[in-house]
């Protein structure tokens, strides 16, 4: 009888630290999910919507200042706006693509953290690796922090770029469109 309660206060025990053990690392899923969330609010960017707007405004600045702009001399300070002027506007592609790509991982991220909770949750799969995949969840959510800093860094870049030198840049190439209208 002893042995028999003995054997039902050790399964009570393991039964017990399994529950402790699958709490926690339902709490850890949940963070890594709570972390996906902050990312995803850090991209929202209303700028962002417009982007097609200021690429546009890049382009057709760039082409107005192709057809009008006719030197005998090099000015070298105009000549190196100009390069960082083209540069910006090169750089809205690879920006955007950056973007799509956080997003996407985001979105795939969530979903496989929601899949991995429900099987922590229900029980399913293999028990004894939950912690592996959690961790390695883990690292991909810091692999989508790294690259929503550096998309973060290189999209205020590109807005103070964009601030500094379309103003600029813009009035120039209307300034020679106007000239070239008159000599017409």
């Amino acid at each position: 009888m002893k042995k028999l309660l003995l054997v039902f206060a050790v399964l009570g025990l393991l039964i017990a630290c399994s529950d402790l053990e699958k709490e926690q690392q339902l709490k850890r899923v949940q963070q890594e999910l709570k972390k996906l969330d902050q990312l995803s609010k850090k991209l929202e960017d209303p700028r962002l919507q417009e982007i097609s707007t200021y690429k546009v405004n890049t382009i057709q600045t760039e082409l107005k200042i192709k057809q009008n702009l006719y030197l005998d001399t090099i000015n070298l300070e105009l000549a190196q706006q100009l390069d960082a002027f083209k540069v910006m506007r090169r750089s809205i592609k690879p920006l955007m693509k950056q973007f799509q790509k956080i997003k996407v991982g985001i979105r795939e991220e969530k979903t496989a953290l929601k899949l991995l909770n429900q099987d922590i949750d229900q029980g399913r799969g293999e028990r004894q690796r939950y912690n592996e995949f959690i961790q390695f969840e883990h690292n991909k959510v810091q692999q989508l922090a790294a690259l929503t800093t550096d998309f973060e860094r290189a999209k205020t870049q590109f807005f103070k770029d964009y601030k500094r030198l379309y103003p600029p840049v813009n009035a120039l190439a209307n300034q020679l469109v106007e000239k070239a209208a008159r000599r017409r």
